[in-house]
């Protein structure tokens, strides 16, 4: 009996060994671009603060984890529609070999190709689609892509239908439903490695795994790619991972990716990223002000590097804003933060022109909303720009009860001492946002407003802003208790910028409040606003309600808009694309970095 068992089993193992793969083919319009073999080399500022792709905090986490993290179900076709789905309303199929559609934007079956397999081996199926709901979907995981599990305040539910088979069913129906609630587009976790943890220890386990002293050789990879060595503050290497090239095909039928390494070269500034593209140590490179474009200019045009440079090309996405943290402890702080008068205030004395001149070299804007013109129809056109007018800035602070000035010249109020005097902090080694916070504090010095730039590192950064309500005590204040912080943002969902993960209440992007019950009444109807957003299934009624909220951040601020860039791009990967994929209203175009890094660099 029990040389049956084995031979049954291992009959089992043999079958799905040869099972064969039902491969991905990217469309023909999606052209050669590289070569097979050789590396790509990119250079990034600032450094990883972990290794697990449940836990990323940045986008070059997103985006380098990106590189070895599982499969979605469906993508977006750029160099086509631009959509999830195809003109008939069938969907642009990934990992999922069919997708019915039991509801429209509700419900959904979704059956996965066979055959695809995880770097070790283990075939992926729907025990990985399972994991991934189960530890993305737990509050207590604090996950970036915790949104993807609910609607509102209402769970998504998940139904196995066997090994290849799934259902999935939103509580109402909603704009890219099965891109944005189906969890397993948001990065298929391995359930042989991660689930033991979780089982055992729970959201506190799955925290604990792979951070940036993990083993390279231990992270099993569902990408393009392998990471081959990692050195914190240093480097990243990758290297091409077979498995994948046996699944995902180029346009031609040639495995992706086309390069055999990817190495990342980890600096400490952005200066430094720069010198390393005008010397032809990157292969490709987004200028963000005068100086850099000017300098990739020169570079190319004396024979210094090759490729080639789209300067100027519109505006990104890209927008800088100052968040303060209604969280502080110190009562004085919480109070000013808290209080609109006071955000309105700091508003007033900002002069953007300035900052535009100073941070960007003038190739840029002035912000007026937390996405830029970039992203039209979203962009809030009934918004005027910002009057940079201290004078009423100073008034707003006196009838809050800043009337008198200390010895060293800063507002106080002489009922309870307080001062208005504030740290703003920013990310190490981003000179852009180091000159803002420089500008913003001298020009606000001579109007009795004290602000103090601080340079803070990337982890600290990222930590004052990231976590949920779940597991935060106001007793003891956010991890990083910090007063003001200069973050940015690069626009969303092209179809539907709810940015459901940062402005409903307690979210854990959420950049001002991570309390779900100490709020005010405006923050209620901000969250009412993004759920209204997610089910307008009518664009038009989409716009409608986004300009709506955007009225409604103007007036109270929760995050005060600085400058946005403009959008210009240097490569030298030799590929074909069109520029017409230059496209930055998205931060998923093709040559961005993120999810289609290995279509940019398909053979």
């Amino acid at each position: 009996m029990k040389r049956t068992l084995m031979a049954v089993v291992a009959a089992a193992l043999l079958a799905a060994a040869f099972a064969q793969v039902e491969p991905f083919t990217y469309p023909s319009n999606y052209a050669p671009t590289l070569k097979q073999g050789g590396t790509v080399n990119e250079t990034l500022f600032g450094d990883i603060t972990t290794l697990n792709p449940v836990l990323t905090s940045s986008a070059s986490e997103s985006a380098l984890i990106g590189l070895y993290a599982g499969p979605g179900t469906v993508y977006r076709d750029w160099l086509g529609n631009r959509s999830f789905q195809k003109p008939d309303g069938s969907y642009n199929l990934y990992w999922a070999k069919d997708i019915k559609v039991l509801k429209k934007d509700q419900q959904f079956i979704v059956t996965l190709r066979q055959g695809w397999k995880w770097s070790d081996g283990v075939e992926m199926t729907t025990d990985d689609v399972q994991a991934t709901w189960d530890i993305v979907g737990d509050p207590n995981v604090e996950s970036n892509n915790y949104s993807c599990s609910v609607v509102g305040d209402k769970k998504v539910q998940l139904k196995i239908l066997g090994k290849y088979q799934y259902e999935v069913t939103l509580p109402e129906p909603q704009v890219n439903a099965i891109a944005n609630n189906d969890c397993t587009n948001a990065g298929l976790i391995p359930a042989h490695i991660f689930m033991p943890v979780y089982k055992a220890k729970g959201a506190a386990g799955v925290k604990a795994m792979w951070g940036v002293d993990t083993d390279p050789s231990t992270i099993v990879s569902g990408g393009p790619y392998l990471l081959k060595e990692f050195r914190a503050g240093e480097r990243l290497v990758f290297v091409k991972n077979p498995q994948y090239a046996k699944q995902v095909m180029a346009a031609d039928g040639t495995g992706v990716p086309g390069p055999d390494t990817w190495n990342v070269t980890l600096v400490k500034d952005a200066n430094q990223v720069l010198s390393r593209a005008i010397t032809g140590q990157s292969d490709f490179y987004w200028p963000v002000n005068l100086d850099q474009v000017k300098a990739v200019k020169d570079a190319v045009d004396k024979g210094t590097i090759k490729g080639t440079l789209y300067a100027n090309i519109g505006p990104s996405t890209a927008v800088d804003f100052i968040t303060y943290n209604f969280n502080q402890t110190d009562k004085c702080k919480a109070d000013m933060f808290r209080n609109v008068y006071f955000r309105r205030a700091i508003s007033d004395m900002i002069d953007r022109n300035a900052l535009v001149n100073a941070a960007l070299g003038g190739l840029g804007f002035p912000a007026k909303d937390w996405n830029s013109a970039a992203s039209k129809p979203f962009d809030a056109p009934n918004l005027k720009p910002f009057a940079f007018d201290p004078e009423q800035g100073v008034q707003l602070l006196k009838n809050i009860g800043f009337t008198q000035k200390d010895a060293d010249g800063v507002l106080t109020n002489p009922t309870t001492g307080c001062k208005v005097e504030f740290d703003l902090q920013y990310n190490s080694g981003n000179t852009r946002r180091g000159q803002e916070a420089q500008v913003i504090a001298q020009t606000a010095a001579p109007y009795g407003v004290k602000i103090n730039p601080r340079e803070v590192s990337t982890q600290i950064w990222a930590n004052s802003i990231v976590g949920t309500s779940d597991n935060y005590d106001p007793a003891k204040g956010r991890t990083v208790n910090y007063d003001a912080e200069i973050w940015g943002l690069a626009g969303g969902d092209v179809d539907n910028p709810s940015f459901r993960n940062g402005l409903m209440p307690g979210t854990n992007l959420n950049s001002w409040n991570k309390s779900k019950t100490d709020l005010q009444s405006w923050e209620i109807l901000m969250g009412q606003y993004t759920v209204e957003m997610n089910s307008a299934l009518d664009l038009q009624k989409r716009v409608q309600i986004y300009d709506e909220r955007a009225a409604l951040m103007r007036e109270w601020l929760p995050i005060t808009p600085l400058i946005s860039t403009s959008f210009s791009f240097y490569t030298d990967l030799g590929n074909t694309w069109p520029k017409s994929a230059l496209d930055a209203n998205s931060i998923q175009s093709p040559y961005r970095p993120g999810g289609f890094r290995e279509t940019l660099t398909a053979p």
